[in-house]
């Protein structure tokens, strides 16, 4: 964006329009002439953007002779950006948008002449760039819907039209989504957590640290504005782990593969400039990344003292054997011989050293309970699953302050279990909690999808199960709607997929969540629609499942003919046989691999290096994993899942395939 934008006064808002629809660059309304005979399509856009700057600006553009349509959203304030993301999804959606990625802001192209004319004349916050696809009658159906979402934003009173969530809320939504796999979800929270103003730029800082560690993106981590002033604000150990994984990750772990240690020692002396910052005091890491780090910064600086600290560490971990070979070499050849139980000691006494305890001071809103969870000290602890009824009877009993207060830690309640310690009465009680206390925004609709996975994967009794299910129908139709098909999906697949105990009621709670879907089947995205016939035929509901008639969109079951080496990454081996299953049908001539590798490897390299396209679900991953497979695929290479369910990988797979080689 150049110096010279100004402020969208009226004589601005002219002059883009002028520019915008100037005959050489835009043919929807040729120099906004009235004799053009399409012009009555356009002119309500026009007008709106003149009468009324309070509201988003939309902007249609047609080349002719690429016979191209696209939609321009133009946000002024930043408060403003995630409200309209959310209209522009209920209003077009997966009805009228070609690409469920046009739901969120856009990176304008200077090379493309209109873009270029947006970046010059308009101060944005964003600008969402939206098309209905190559059918031109499709294009009617898109310009219809965002002409009414501006008809009904300008019925209101001319004021902010955005509604704050309180900041703890978002704080909690927020580790519940990225603790659920929600790359997507994790991000618009952020932003509205940026809009709320409730945090110092320090503790954004940090979110974005880590949201950015869990989906292994460590060269995004070692480019972000100001890190220095992050380290010298004594950040959380999450943090500081984040920030030497980056480093590892980055621009290490290459050279320690090639068993050139100097190299790395030469390197990390030069660019590791925080180092003995984020190494200053106890040292509580527990990432092989971030240890080896240590190991080596000891080396450089000839620390014995660090280099036994990091060795008890690693020892106590049980980890000492994932070092790079060469470090772990050089580490047990510059110190003394150290037992097995070797610890490490923080000069602290815990206050708070289990779950249950956990708990308990969440809901008395203890400032050490608070403090848990800013370290991620429960890292340390058994699983919930060893206290699982003692941890969900507390659950049961607290009283409404405190039962708002435990959202909190529902994201660390699932990285500690993860896929492989289900904790099914916990879990279960964290989802009466949810819908008791109307938690139904994204973020925690991610977190009840994987905490229902955590209970069945339990295998309840048939009394815990119908009581379960039969208490996740009865608020159904509260949330369930085509813009969280994925996530309505990926509940159905969870039962589908577990043991039941209870047929009856596993048919009853998926003609719940399937039946709003299907009633509206019509403003599905053609993936969903095939998932969802795949788990009606299942479970022998025999809903409808209607398309768009003439849709050359939604018509062949064979949709993605291409030839393309795709390669699935999760945790949850089920998920990913589930949709190598339904990318056989859909996508037949798509080779596919699956991972659910912990850590790197020569085998995960090179699968990773032949891919066309990685998906990855990162509930649960750890970053030896996803920051393994973001240092050996491009950036392009990669895309992300909002979700842990078979729903969302299929939907994000073949949603990439299309957008990228269809």
């Amino acid at each position: 964006m150049t110096e010279t934008v100004e402020p969208r006064t009226p004589e601005a808002t002219r002059r883009l329009l002028e520019a915008f629809f100037a005959a050489a660059v835009n043919d929807a309304w040729p120099d906004l002439a009235d004799t053009y005979k399409w012009a009555d399509r356009t002119r309500p856009f026009v007008t709106k953007a003149l009468d009324r700057p309070d509201i988003p600006l939309v902007l249609p553009a047609f080349e002719k002779a690429m016979d191209r349509f696209t939609v321009y959203v133009v946000v002024d304030k930043r408060e403003d950006v995630v409200p309209t993301s959310e209209l522009i999804k209920a209003f077009a959606g997966p009805s009228h948008l070609a690409q469920a990625s046009m739901e969120r802001p856009a990176r304008l192209d200077p090379e493309v002449e209109i873009e270029r004319i947006l970046l010059e004349t308009v101060n944005a916050a964003a600008v969402f760039r939206l098309g209905a696809g190559p059918t031109a009658k499709r294009w009617p159906g898109l310009t219809d819907a965002l002409r009414l979402m501006q008809e009904v934003l300008a019925m209101r009173p001319v004021r902010s039209w955005h509604v704050a969530k309180p900041a703890g809320r978002l704080l909690a939504e927020f580790d519940a989504a990225l603790a659920a796999g929600g790359e997507a979800s994790s991000a618009l929270i952020l932003e509205q957590l940026r809009e709320t103003g409730g945090l110092d730029a320090s503790n954004l800082a940090y979110l974005t640290i880590k949201r950015l560690n869990r989906l292994g993106k460590d060269a995004e981590i070692q480019e972000l504005p100001r890190l220095a002033d992050v380290v010298r604000q004594e950040p959380p150990t999450p943090v500081r782990e984040a920030l030497l994984e980056s480093l590892y990750f980055s621009a290490i772990e290459k050279y320690l593969a090639a068993d050139e240690i100097d190299g790395a020692i030469e390197l990390l002396a030069e660019i590791g400039t925080h180092v003995r910052e984020l190494l200053s005091g106890p040292l509580r890491l527990r990432s092989t990344g971030a240890l080896t780090i240590a190991v080596l910064a000891g080396i450089i600086g000839d620390d014995h003292e660090l280099l036994e600290h990091a060795k008890a560490r690693l020892i106590s971990l049980q980890q000492i054997e994932e070092l790079p070979a060469v470090v772990r070499a050089e580490l047990l050849n510059r110190t003394a011989d150290a037992s097995n139980d070797a610890v490490v000691a923080d000069g602290t006494t815990p206050t708070i050293s289990s779950w249950a305890e956990l708990v308990a001071a969440l809901s008395e809103d203890f400032p050490a309970a608070r403090h848990v969870l800013r370290e991620s000290s429960w890292q340390d602890w058994s699983s919930p699953a060893d206290d699982d009824e003692k941890i969900a009877s507390l659950l049961d009993g607290l009283p409404d302050e405190g039962a708002e207060q435990i959202w909190s830690a529902v994201g660390a309640f699932l990285d500690a279990v993860g896929y492989h310690d289900p904790a099914g009465h916990s879990a279960e009680a964290f989802i009466l909690n949810a819908l008791t206390y109307n938690r139904f925004h994204p973020g925690d609709l991610l977190a009840i999808q994987a905490l229902l996975g955590v209970a069945l994967r339990d295998a309840p009794s048939a009394d815990r199960y119908s009581s379960l299910l039969r208490e996740i129908g009865s608020e159904a139709d509260r949330w369930v709607a085509p813009e969280r098909a994925s996530t309505a999906l990926d509940m159905v697949d969870s039962l589908v997929l577990a043991a039941c105990p209870d047929e009856a009621e596993r048919r009853q709670l998926g003609y719940r969540l399937l039946t709003p879907l299907s009633r509206h089947s019509k403003r599905l995205e053609k993936v969903d629609i095939a998932f969802a016939r795949v788990l009606d035929d299942e479970l022998e509901l025999g809903l409808p499942w209607q398309t768009e008639q003439n849709d050359d969109q939604t018509d062949s079951e064979k949709w993605f003919a291409g030839e393309v080496n795709v390669l699935l990454y999760s945790l949850d081996e089920k998920v990913l046989g589930r949709v190598t299953e339904q990318l056989r049908s859909v996508a037949p001539n798509t080779r596919v691999t699956t991972s659910s590798d912990h850590v790197g490897s020569p085998r995960l390299r090179k699968w990773v290096q032949h891919a066309d396209l990685v998906v990855l679900i990162t509930r649960s991953a750890t970053h030896a994993a996803t920051g393994f497979i973001s240092n050996h695929a491009s950036k392009d290479k990669i895309a992300y899942v909002d979700g842990s369910g078979s729903a969302s990988l299929l939907h994000t797979t073949l949603t990439e395939l299309e957008k990228r080689f269809g």
